[in-house]
């Protein structure tokens, strides 16, 4: 999955999560202060994230996600991991 295609499933999360419409989110848009989310709206938007790609987001990494290009870097990091152990499994 390329970065656009991320990028457009997190905003679909991220308007599922918050029910707000974000007509378009840059890469440097912060979370907590240029979308208004609160502890609530990112621990949903994690379980949701989480739940689509199979992918479990520790805590801590939470701590380092302040824009939505930090979140989007961290799952590339973790979706590319996932299939590569998909890929050695087989």
């Amino acid at each position: 999955m390329d970065r656009k295609e991320l990028s457009a499933v997190v905003l679909e999360l991220l308007e599922k999560e918050t029910g707000e419409t974000y007509p378009s989110v840059e890469e440097s848009t912060t979370l907590r202060e240029g979308l208004n989310l609160d502890s609530l709206d990112m621990a949903g938007l994690v379980l949701h994230i989480e739940s689509r790609f199979g992918i479990s987001i520790e805590t801590e990494l939470l701590d380092s996600i302040h824009s939505v290009g930090d979140l989007l870097n961290v799952l590339q990091t973790k979706i590319d991991t996932k299939a590569g152990r998909n890929k050695s499994a087989a």
